[in-house]
């Protein structure tokens, strides 16, 4: 059975989880809910609510409404663009992924506040092993190159990982 890219919801600050290969590993992302009070969510504008909706949705497995969200954020919340990118990408989007990521610029003051860091898993062809792809400068790399084409093998080569 060929596993596919997914994205695990790490639960810490940003700087602890690096890009890196390391062995595959089945995960359940049920506890990383991006939890807003109810009378600041209603306060809240529209793009970033849109933003915490695609984030949950995909939590919840739900890819296509996830995308739908964050397309609403996208343009507005960086974390909401790169999340984006990153749906897009597991749905086989990915030139629609190498768009979003052609200008990127990254600011990640929403996944430092809710210590939620979305780290893309692509296994290798193997299944033994998979490059896990963080929010770092590596990982942005790493991530353009998924979204030309190379395998999680080549860029690891390429990276040195």
């Amino acid at each position: 059975m060929e596993r596919q890219p997914s994205i695990l919801i790490y639960k810490g600050h940003p700087d602890k989880f690096k890009t890196q290969l390391a062995p595959t590993f089945d995960f359940d992302n049920i506890e990383t809910y991006m939890e807003i009070p109810f009378e600041f969510y209603l306060e809240l504008p529209e793009e970033e609510k849109a933003f915490v909706e695609g984030f949950n949705k995909y939590i919840d497995g739900d890819l296509k409404g996830s995308r739908r969200e964050l397309a609403k954020a996208a343009s507005k919340i960086p974390e909401a663009k790169y999340m984006f990118a990153l749906v897009n990408f597991i749905l086989g989007k990915k030139k629609e992924a190498q768009l979003l990521m052609a200008d990127f610029k990254p600011e990640w003051k929403r996944f430092i506040q809710t210590w939620r860091v979305p780290i893309l898993v692509v296994p290798f062809q193997s299944g033994d092993k998979a490059l896990y792809v963080s929010i770092d400068a590596k990982g942005l790399q790493a991530f353009l190159y998924l979204t030309e084409g190379k395998t999680p093998e080549e860029i690891a080569f390429i990276m040195g990982l």
